[in-house]
Formats: structure tokens, sequence, C-alpha cells
């Protein structure tokens, strides 16, 4: 019982073992998953973090869309 109580006293604590958790999850993705624990699981969350979190994610979709190519040697 004493236990439950201290994690009622810690949302940031809970929250960011959520995130954590919901990272180590089988398939789920990680990028993804980084965005919600960096911008949206937050005891207090930016005023702004729905727009933080959509810049990261479009972000992240940008670099998905163009990974980086491999050097190639022209010799």
């Amino acid at each position: 019982m004493e236990d439950e109580a201290e994690l009622v006293d810690k949302p940031d604590e809970f929250l960011e073992a959520l995130g954590e958790g919901l990272k180590q999850r089988e398939g789920v993705d990680v990028g993804l998953a980084d965005v919600l624990k960096n911008h949206i699981l937050k005891a207090a969350p930016a005023q702004n973090a729905v727009a933080q979190a959509k810049d990261a994610i479009l972000k992240l979709a940008a670099e998905r869309a163009n990974p980086p190519q491999p050097e190639v040697d022209n010799d």
C-alpha cells in the first residue's frame, strides 16, 4: 500500500518509467516512443508540447524518408 502512495506522489517518475517501459515493448517504434517520452509523458508538459511532438515526428519522418547514403568510391 505504501508503494502505491509513493507512485502517486511522484508522477514524473511514473511517467518516466511508463515511457521507458513503452520503449522496451516488442513491436513499438522506439523513435516515436522517444517523442512521446520527451514531449508528452510529462507531469507538467510545455504549453506547446503537442507542437513540439509534431515537429519531432516530422523530423523523424524526414530522416527515415531520406536515410544517409553510403559514400561511393569512384576510383
